[in-house]
Formats: C-alpha cells, sequence, structure tokens
C-alpha cells in the first residue's frame, strides 16, 4: 500500500489567531478553509511546505504541555539566527538558540509558535 504526503496539521486554541499567525510570520497562504462544521485551514507557502490549522477542541483534542510532542516540524532557512530573532520579534519564543554544529558544518535552533507549538529550523547545510 502506498502512502502518500498530505499536511502536517497543527492543533490550537485560538484557530483564527494562529492561521493569521502562520500565514502573516512564516508566509504561508490559505489553500482553502473549513469553517462550518468544523474549524481547518489547509495552508502553504511558495516552497511547497503544507499545513493544516485545527482547532483542537473540535477534534476532541485536548492541548497540554506542547513542549513535550513527540512530533516536530522541521523548516530549513538561509540563516538561523536571524530568523530565530525574527520569529521571536513576531509572537514566538525561542526554545534553542541558534547553534552551531562543527562536526557537521551546519546552523540549528528551536522556535514555538505563540501557543507552544516547537519547530525546529535548521540552514541548508543540515544533513
Amino acid at each position: 500500500m502506498e502512502v502518500k504526503p498530505r499536511e502536517s496539521i497543527i492543533l490550537v486554541n485560538d484557530f483564527d489567531g494562529m492561521k493569521k499567525w502562520y500565514c502573516d510570520v512564516l508566509n504561508f497562504q490559505e489553500v482553502k478553509i473549513f469553517d462550518v462544521d468544523f474549524h481547518y485551514a489547509n495552508l502553504e507557502n511558495t516552497a511547497g511546505i503544507k499545513l493544516a490549522i485545527g482547532l483542537a477542541s473540535e477534534m476532541g483534542v485536548e492541548l497540554t504541555d506542547r513542549s513535550k510532542n513527540s512530533v516536530v516540524l522541521q523548516f530549513e532557512v538561509e540563516d538561523v539566527k536571524t530568523f530565530l530573532e525574527y520569529a521571536s520579534s513576531h509572537g514566538a519564543s525561542t526554545v534553542g538558540e541558534a547553534m552551531y554544529s562543527e562536526k557537521d558544518d551546519f546552523w540549528f535552533g528551536s522556535f514555538a509558535d505563540p501557543e507552544g507549538n516547537a519547530h525546529w529550523v535548521v540552514d541548508p547545510n543540515c544533513p
């Protein structure tokens, strides 16, 4: 059976606020929105990354300590330090400062969106 990629889903408490944050700060665009029976938005950026924002309460999910998630989204940027500063100035929090791996010759760090969903960020040299 073939498994095909779909969007990763971020469940949130503030549907409109988080949808706006991912669009305004991380440059995603709304592809499709569902807001009649439930709140769910398909987002995509120009690099082809697909995400969805869903209202956790409507999906039967109680959000707890999101820093303990076992699945983390990872994004690639040209300059990790500059990106983390940018994200922090727009409501995100830096979880892991920009660090350089001499062994593997790449920069990495991590941030959390305004609701605490953690994401890793690496530069193009990341293996």
